[in-house]
């Protein structure tokens, strides 16, 4: 009887066996056509190939967008050190301490881009005659222009304009207010 079983399982095993390999027969013994396998791997290289480039240049075009985001982000920086106003002192054409700290931002931003072309504009406030406030704020906005000069700042550069006290920054008649309107504004006229 042992022997019948061994027999019996024997036949199945070899049955099984069969009847997979006749399977895998059918479906690797049909036509291929000549260069179908070759067409194949060519399309599938080609593609491979152009999702490399796809991936080269989305990784370009980002990388494109973050160096535009990055000047740009720099420009802004420098137009906001140039543009910041400097405040004088009652009556005074002569340069404070946060004037000299602004200032010299402004100049290291003038010397690290040569193109860059300002125009300063002094004002007064409303204290004193007309042609007394032009005069001031002409020597307010001479003073910072020597300043610029003196540190290497090319004067072609520079243009100085005076307002007097046409332009205030504050209408109010306080002296808070008032002591808005006793500025230099810097515009960037070019380069920026």
């Amino acid at each position: 009887m042992r022997t019948r079983i061994i027999l019996s399982v024997s036949i199945l095993s070899v049955a099984m066996i069969a009847s997979g390999c006749s399977r895998n027969r059918a479906a690797s013994s049909a036509p291929i056509p000549k260069g179908a396998s070759a067409d194949q791997a060519s399309r599938d290289a080609a593609a491979s190939e152009a999702a490399k480039l796809r991936d080269e240049a989305d990784r370009a075009a980002a990388a494109e967008r973050l160096a535009a985001e990055r000047a740009a982000g720099e420009r802004e920086l420098v137009r906001a050190a140039i543009t910041t106003p400097v405040h004088f002192d009652f009556d005074r054409a002569e340069i404070n301490e946060d004037g000299i700290r602004l200032l010299d931002q402004k100049v290291e931003a003038l010397q690290k881009n040569p193109t860059i072309r300002i125009r300063v504009e002094g004002n007064a406030d409303d204290y004193g005659s007309d042609e007394y406030n032009m005069v001031l704020s002409q020597r307010r906005a001479a003073v910072v222009n020597r300043y610029f000069t003196e540190r290497g700042i090319d004067a072609s550069r520079i243009q100085i304009v005076s307002f007097g006290e046409e332009r205030p920054a504050c209408k109010g008649t306080d002296e808070p207010c008032r002591a808005q309107n006793r500025r230099d504004e810097f515009v960037v006229i070019s380069g920026l």
